[in-house]
């Protein structure tokens, strides 16, 4: 009986969203002349809701933003190398042992004394090695899917170093270790978003090479992780203990292991790699994958938090990151030196923002959690909106308006401009900061309340109501409308994760299992 009372109730009182005096009669269409936080309000929200998330880090894999970020010190990180000895200096740890572990093993024979630098062999950072980056170079344009078996061949038939005319002699590669680290103190560290760690020509290096100079190839990654610590400890004073990236997992480059991290744990490790072909290739493909998209909405456990309040990001600067006709992501290659000089300045006043005394992390405003409550409240009603047939049907459209936005109005008092502001604050800390983040988030609120108002306006037909959801969801771009639904249990939601996938995999990710999974590489190789 109650539940015939309120629907009856709702019916009623349908029509009467827009029976304000002073409706919402139109939305935004231009948007060119807004400062560029509000221009690019959609990109900021997404970056904030995706960051040190594995799912939206990938599909927008061009990372724009830095965040100030801090590791709470006991939090335990591993690292896969070729030794048992402990970590001196600058070197990578990894969030999952699985990742780690595609890093342990060794090169044992003559292989070894032919390379400059032989710390190199035993770590991540062989990337360095012109072999680690012709195999994985042809692994790539060839869509050849045996990584180990080709960097087996490519010891036991060397390649050629640059300027070198003979081949080295064979050599052997063999299991290695995986250590584990507990951090001794609270970090403070630089988080890179998007994909800042896929070695890539796609723009995932755009930020590190483009804002912060760092230069390189795009396989120097260790030349690029020394530089990140050489500016941490002289233009930043030391303040910086480290920088976290993503790839195909979330990695730290902590730049002093002696002062930051204790061994706890040495363990070796087997031949199981995760590549291969076959069937058992397949099956140990799908189980690093596991491991890793368990991370598509979190790193779990607050092993890390986030100062969004002190977030610089290129989106919140008047330069088009848009000019690539190739790609709907955003590029840094034609930033002014003008422009990169500001967004370095804001970053080190961020950096070296005096909070000793502030307050700890959990008692920042998380607005993070602020875009997933906005995201989790309107998500799939936008979808619904924007393309079912059902709202075709103006009842319909107008009682779901009523339905999302009943909360916000005094059907005794009507007044849009009251609602309009109820909608929009209604995740919005009243206490808050005012920042980029801040801004960004609250103007993504009004913008998809703004939306229904004048959806629901007797003065707006039908067909207008609908393209204005449409249009709304073209501008959002969130990543939880790309997410698959119903994958069994023997399958993952798959999307071109580097070095991984091909171009649909990135534009409509599915449910594959391991067999689907592992020989796709087209994406990355474009």
């Amino acid at each position: 009986m109650l539940f015939t009372i309120i629907s009856f109730a709702i019916v009623l009182s349908t029509l009467s969203v827009a029976s304000s005096s002073s409706p919402v009669t139109s939305l935004p269409s231009d948007t060119t002349t807004l400062p560029p936080v509000y221009k690019n309000a959609n990109h900021i929200f997404n970056a904030i809701h995706s960051s040190m998330r594995q799912w939206g880090s990938t599909l927008n894999h061009n990372g724009m933003s830095f965040f100030p970020a801090y590791l709470p010190a006991g939090t335990e990180l591993y690292h896969g190398t070729g030794t048992v000895d402990v970590v001196k200096g600058m070197e990578w740890l990894a969030f999952e042992p699985e990742h780690a572990l595609d890093f342990a093993w060794k090169f044992v024979g003559p292989l070894a004394n032919h390379f400059e630098d032989q710390d190199s062999m035993l770590t991540k950072w062989v990337l360095d090695s012109d072999l680690y980056r012709n195999v994985m170079q042809r692994t790539l344009e060839t869509g050849q899917d045996d990584f180990y078996q080709q960097l087996h061949d490519g010891i036991q038939h060397p390649l050629h170093r640059s300027g070198r005319s003979t081949p080295r002699p064979p050599s052997e590669l063999q299991p290695g270790w995986l250590h584990t680290y507990v951090m001794k103190h609270d970090l403070r560290l630089v988080y890179l978003d998007g994909l800042s760690a896929a070695k890539s020509n796609k723009g995932t290096l755009d930020s590190q090479n483009f804002i912060l100079s760092l230069g390189g190839e795009r396989w120097s990654d260790y030349l690029r992780a020394m530089r990140m610590c050489k500016l941490a400890a002289e233009e930043w004073n030391g303040r910086i203990d480290g920088f976290i990236r993503t790839e195909h997992g979330f990695e730290l480059i902590l730049c002093d292991f002696e002062s930051s991290a204790d061994l706890i744990r040495v363990v070796r490790a087997n031949e199981t790699f995760a590549f291969g072909n076959g069937e058992d290739g397949a099956m140990r493909f799908f189980s690093f994958m596991k491991a890793i998209t368990a991370r598509y909405h979190g790193i779990g456990m607050s092993r890390t938090s986030l100062d969004y309040s002190r977030m610089v990001t290129a989106f919140a600067y008047d330069i088009d990151l848009f000019t690539e006709h190739e790609t709907d992501l955003p590029r840094l290659k034609y930033i002014s030196e003008e422009d990169r000089a500001k967004i370095v300045a804001d970053l080190s006043k961020s950096i070296m923002h005096e909070d000793d005394h502030q307050p700890t992390p959990p008692q920042w405003t998380n607005w993070q959690a602020i875009a997933d409550m906005i995201i989790a409240r309107y998500s799939n009603t936008l979808h619904e909106l924007a393309s079912s047939p059902v709202y075709t049907c103006r009842k319909r459209l107008d009682l779901e308006i009523t339905l999302s936005m009943r909360p916000f109005i005094d059907y005794d008092n009507r007044n849009t401009t009251l609602e309009l502001h109820r909608c929009t604050s209604h995740f919005i800390p009243r206490n808050h900061t005012s920042s980029i983040a801040s801004a960004a988030v609250t103007h993504i609120s009004n913008r998809i309340c703004s939306t229904f108002f004048f959806a629901g306006a007797a003065t707006t037909t039908t067909l207008d109501a609908q393209r204005s959801f449409q249009d709304l969801v073209a501008y959002l771009q969130w990543t939880s409308w790309k997410e698959c639904r119903g994958c069994k249990y023997d399958e993952l939601c798959f999307t071109a994760i580097w070095p991984f996938g091909n171009m649909e995999d990135h534009v409509r990710p599915s449910c594959r299992n391991g067999t689907g999974m592992v020989y796709r590489r087209d994406y990355w190789r474009r």
